[in-house]
C-alpha cells in the first residue's frame, strides 16, 4: 500500500512534467498490483477538470507504465538465520556422529558400526556450475595482466571437457577408496605382531631417525571400568625400535584408536634406547641365563652362520639390534612385556671380554672347533697380569642343566626309544 501511495503522489508531477523528462522515468507498480490500480483510479477521478492533462497522462501511462492485473499474493516471513547457520560445522558433525550425549558417555552402542566424518567439500569448486560461468576470485584468478577480470562464460566444448575431467577424478577416488592396501606380513597373516611401522617421526629440533625401524610386538585391547562412562576400551601397543647396529629400545603406547597408539609407541620408544654390545658384530659375548618375574630366559652364544633359533619376538628384537646368530629358550610365563623387558635386561648387562679381563687381571681365551685345542686370546688386561692364581671363592658356582649335559655328552635319548609297541 505504501508503494501505491508513492505512485499516486508521483502522478501530479508526471501530469505536469515535460515529455523529455517523462521518458527517463518509469514506474514499476507491481509490488502490490491491487493497491496500485486503486490508487490510479482515485487520482484519475479527481482530475476530470483538465482533459488535456489527462490525455497526456494516459499517453504516459500507456508508454512508460506497466499496471498488472490484481492477483492473490502470499507473504512469508524470512529470517536471516536458521538452525544450521547458528551452529558451527564441528557441532553439526558431533550431532551426526553421536560423539557426545548420554549414550556415548555411558558407553552405549560400542558394537555398532562407527560413523566417520566426511569432507563434503571434496571435489567441489566454489563457483563451478552447469552453465560454466567464470567468477573472478572463485574459480578463476581475480587479476590477469594487472587488470581485474570480468565475469565470463566458458564455451560449450570447454565446459564438456571440465565435466569429463571431474567425472574421471571422482571415479579415480572411488577406485582408490575401494582398493584394499596389502600391509606387510608379520609373524602370521591375521596378527599385527612383527609388522613394520617404519622409522619414528622427526623430533622437534629437526632430528631424523631414517636408519631406525619399528616393529610391533603386541597389540591388545584393554578396558577400564569407570563410574560415569562404564567400560572404556583402549588399545595398548608394545613396539621395539632399532637401527641394526646395537641401538635398540622398546615402549608402550595407549590410545583409543589403534593408529594413534602406534604413533605414540614408536615415537616414545626412540627416547628409551639401549646400546647392546655384540661380539664381532653378530652374536652375544657369553651365555646368559636369567629370570624376570615368572619368565625364564636362556641365551647361548653361537658361531657365525648359525642363525637365530629362538622365540619369534626375540628374533624380531635381535634383528633390530643387529644380532644374527644366537640360541634362546623361553620357559615359564610367555607374557610379551616381561619377555621383552627380561631380554633387554640381560643383553644390556652382559660383560664384554675386555671388561672380564680387566676384572680378573687375566687373559681371556677362547676355544673354537676350527682351531682345535689351541686357544685364541680374546682380550688382555690393560693393567698388570695377576701372578698368583685366582682364588677358589671367586670361581662362580654355575648351576648346570642336566638336560644340556646329557645332550652334550650324547646321552640324551628319545622319550619314545623304550616304548614297547604292539605287534602288527
Amino acid at each position: 500500500m505504501a508503494a501505491a501511495v508513492r505512485a499516486a503522489g508521483c502522478l501530479p508531477a508526471l501530469r505536469g512534467a515535460p515529455a523529455g523528462r517523462l521518458w527517463s522515468r518509469k514506474l514499476y507498480l507491481n509490488t502490490c498490483p491491487a493497491a496500485s490500480t486503486l490508487a490510479l483510479k482515485t487520482v484519475l477521478s479527481n482530475g476530470t477538470r483538465d482533459n488535456r492533462h489527462f490525455s497526456s497522462l494516459s499517453h504516459v501511462l500507456q508508454t512508460h507504465c506497466w499496471i498488472s492485473s490484481p492477483s492473490n499474493s502470499v507473504c512469508q516471513q524470512y529470517r536471516p538465520y536458521s538452525f544450521f547457520t547458528k551452529l558451527t560445522a564441528d557441532e553439526l558433525w558431533k550431532g551426526a556422529l553421536a560423539e557426545t550425549g548420554a549414550g556415548a558417555r555411558k558407553g552405549r552402542g560400542k558394537r555398532t558400526k562407527k560413523k566417520k566424518r566426511k569432507d563434503l567439500n571434496r571435489g567441489q569448486v566454489i563457483g563451478e556450475g552447469h552453465s560454466g560461468f567464470l567468477w573472478p576470485g572463485l574459480n578463476v584468478p581475480l587479476m590477469r595482466d594487472g587488470a581485474v577480470q570480468t565475469i565470463a562464460q566458458r564455451s560449450k566444448e570447454e565446459q564438456e571437457k571440465v565435466k569429463a575431467d571431474m567425472i574421471q577424478q571422482r571415479e579415480e577416488w572411488d577406485r582408490r577408496r575401494k582398493m584394499k592396501v596389502k600391509r606387510e606380513r608379520g609373524w602370521s597373516g591375521s596378527t599385527w605382531g612383527g609388522v613394520s611401522l617404519g622409522p619414528p617421526d622427526p623430533g622437534p629440533n629437526g632430528e631424523t631417525y631414517e636408519d631406525f625401524d619399528t616393529r610391533i610386538l603386541e597389540v591388545r585391547n584393554v578396558f577400564n571400568m569407570t563410574a560415569k562412562e562404564g567400560r572404556k576400551r583402549s588399545v595398548r601397543v608394545l613396539v621395539a625400535v632399532g637401527n641394526g647396529r646395537g641401538a635398540a629400545g622398546f615402549a608402550i603406547g595407549k590410545a583409543t584408536e589403534r593408529m594413534d597408539a602406534f604413533r605414540k609407541a614408536k615415537n616414545r620408544a626412540v627416547h628409551y634406547l639401549h646400546y647392546i654390545e655384540r661380539y664381532e658384530g653378530h652374536t652375544i659375548f657369553h651365555d646368559i641365563s636369567l629370570t624376570f618375574k615368572r619368565t625364564h630366559l636362556k641365551m647361548k652364544k653361537q658361531p657365525r652362520g648359525y642363525g637365530l633359533r629362538c622365540h619369534r619376538a626375540i628374533i624380531t628384537i635381535c634383528r633390530l639390534i643387529g644380532i644374527r646368530d644366537m640360541y634362546a629358550k623361553v620357559s615359564g610365563s610367555l607374557n610379551m612385556l616381561n619377555l621383552t623387558r627380561g631380554l633387554f635386561h640381560g643383553l644390556a648387562r652382559q660383560e664384554t671380554h675386555q671388561q672380564l679381563a680387566d676384572k680378573k687381571s687375566l687373559h681371556v681365551v677362547e676355544f673354537r672347533d676350527e682351531c682345535g685345542p689351541l686357544p685364541i686370546v680374546a682380550a688382555s688386561p690393560r693393567g698388570g697380569l695377576r701372578k698368583d692364581p685366582e682364588p677358589e671363592d671367586d670361581v662362580p658356582d654355575v648351576k648346570l642343566d642336566w638336560e644340556e649335559v646329557k645332550a652334550a655328552q650324547g646321552m640324551k635319548r628319545s622319550v619314545w626309544s623304550g616304548l614297547k609297541r604292539a605287534a602288527t
